[in-house]
């Protein structure tokens, strides 16, 4: 008999949890894992509109905290990754983005998530303090360049690839294999490059709930730690 493991999760672990449910899959014969990847605030507000999942995995604290507050998780939520930002260009590179502060140039187009979702949160945070180095207006020159806002950061890179932008801040995972082929990456200064953190949870409607802690447990183990450390993020541990 098939078990159904439902677990939703930021967008930008999509590679690693997929390799993570098909280990348990295979660990537990019957498993079945399926995945909500979306941004960590819609997975939120799907949550508290009664959609039905056993784990929830945001990229911040801060929407996992709501969740709490909503009465939509349980427990503990244990940060299991970290992760940090950098800046993407087409390969071509027609704007001219070296640095950081590039962001600022006039007629830039700029693409970030939205500032409601945690990497878009992130990534004006990170824009405001480089202000510091780049010039006191470097901020409302950078917000001005900004031409699409998106809901999760997958979607930043589909408007590489359709050449609708010049630039945009995803975090370092999310340049996988398959998306370094199609961009080149800038580094961000680590002291105005906000760190993000991920928790996990068991939430409260949560229908298989020994498959939902195996999940929890395998993440938080060394070998999941290990796993995601292999796709771009730093360990929760660390």
């Amino acid at each position: 008999m098939t078990r159904e493991l439902v677990v939703f999760a930021a967008s930008s672990l999509t590679e690693p949890f997929r390799e993570i449910g098909k280990q348990l899959e295979f660990s537990y014969p019957g498993l079945k894992v399926v995945y909500n990847f979306a941004g960590s605030t819609a997975l939120r507000m799907q949550l508290e509109q009664g959609v039905p999942a056993d784990v929830f995995a945001s990229a911040d604290v801060v929407q996992m905290e709501q969740a709490k507050k909503s009465g939509v998780v349980q427990g503990d939520a244990r940060i299991f990754a970290k992760n940090r930002l950098v800046v993407i260009a087409p390969l071509n590179n027609s704007a001219k983005i070296m640095t950081f502060c590039d962001l600022g140039k006039p007629g830039v187009k700029l693409d970030l998530a939205n500032a409601n979702t945690p990497e878009g949160n992130y990534s004006r945070q990170a824009i405001a303090k480089t202000s510091a180095a780049c010039g006191a207006d470097f901020e409302q020159r950078t917000l001005q360049n900004l031409v699409s806002e998106e809901e999760n950061v997958k979607h930043i890179v589909n408007k590489f690839q359709l050449g609708e932008a010049d630039a945009g801040i995803v975090f370092v995972s999310d340049v996988t294999a398959r998306v370094s082929k199609d961009v080149r990456t800038i580094p961000i200064n680590d002291a105005y490059n906000p760190i993000a953190t991920y928790p996990i949870a068991l939430t409260t409607k949560v229908k298989n709930r020994a498959s939902a802690e195996a999940f929890i447990a395998f993440v938080l183990s060394p070998e999941g730690q290990v796993l995601l450390r292999g796709h771009g993020f730093i360990p929760g541990r660390e």
